[in-house]
Order: C-alpha cells, then sequence, then structure tokens
C-alpha cells in the first residue's frame, strides 16, 4: 500500500492511500493534531512488523472512515494505540535526538503496566530504537516536503 501525505498549507494536508488492489481514498486533515499520530503509526508499525493495526487494516481494504468511527479490534490493535499514544510525544522533539531507547520502553512499560493492560510481546527497547529512527526520517522527509508537494511512504 503506498501511502501520501500532500502538504497542502501550514494548517492542512491530504492523507491518501493506494491499496495494492489499486483502490484508493483520500481525506484532507488538519496536521497539527494528525500528522504527529499517523506518521508514529507508520513508524512502529513498519518497525514492529504488525499487520493488524492501523495502517494493516486499511490495507485489508477498511475505509479511513470507518476505523475513525471504530478503531480496529484485537490486542495488537489496542497496544499498538497505545504505544503510538506514549510515543507521539516525543514526534517533535525526535530530530534533536537526546531520547534514550531504554528509558522510553520503560516508560511505555509501565504505561502498561499503570493501566493494567498486557505489553505487548513484540516490544524491545530494541524496537524503540528502530521506531526512533525511522521517525526521525520520515519527520525530516515531512519537513522538506514543499507546499502541494508529496511525501510518499510505502506500507509494506
Amino acid at each position: 500500500m503506498l501511502i501520501r501525505f500532500t502538504r497542502l498549507t501550514n494548517d492542512r494536508h491530504r492523507f491518501e492511500i493506494v491499496r495494492d488492489d489499486g483502490s484508493r481514498e483520500a481525506h484532507e486533515l488538519e496536521t497539527r493534531s494528525t500528522l504527529a499520530h499517523d506518521l508514529t503509526h507508520y513508524a512502529v508499525e513498519v518497525e514492529g512488523v504488525l499487520r493488524h493495526s492501523f495502517y494493516g487494516t486499511l490495507a485489508s481494504g477498511t475505509r479511513y472512515a470507518d476505523l475513525v468511527v471504530e478503531p480496529p479490534e484485537g490486542p495488537e490493535a489496542g497496544q499498538t494505540e497505545l504505544v503510538v499514544a506514549m510515543l507521539q510525544g516525543v514526534f517533535n522533539a525526535v530530530d534533536h535526538g537526546g531520547h534514550d531507547p531504554q528509558a522510553l520502553f520503560s516508560r511505555i512499560v509501565a504505561g502498561f503496566d499503570a493501566l493494567g493492560r498486557e505489553r505487548p510481546p513484540w516490544l524491545t527497547a530494541e524496537l524503540i530504537g528502530r521506531i526512533l529512527e525511522r521517525l526521525r526520517s520520515v519527520r525530516g522527509r515531512w519537513r522538506a516536503t514543499p507546499f502541494h508537494s508529496t511525501l510518499e511512504l510505502e506500507f509494506p
């Protein structure tokens, strides 16, 4: 699946997906609240080789509007959403480094424990390090994307 983020203005972007079967959909979104979340999902799902979370569900044919109303079900999707929520706070600071993957891993594990939720078996400090690198890369590519141009990402 191809994922496209087109910079429209400082505040708006177009989110488009082109599935492997050729079907596509696009939505204009508010950038401030959604871009960090969507790119963090991308980094977590690609690096974690997750296929039953947000992008995997879109790739399988579920419409974006349906996911907004009812998020994907299942343990992987719920765990991914919590990891993304805990990591998207570092999105704007990821360019400056200084994030210790082991410390972030410990904070995320503590968050799962505090909520009484089962920690994802796929979550490791090494994975957090790869996610941070992927985030740094996609954030840099987004920042270099001129207005009315598109950042394209492949989702396996």
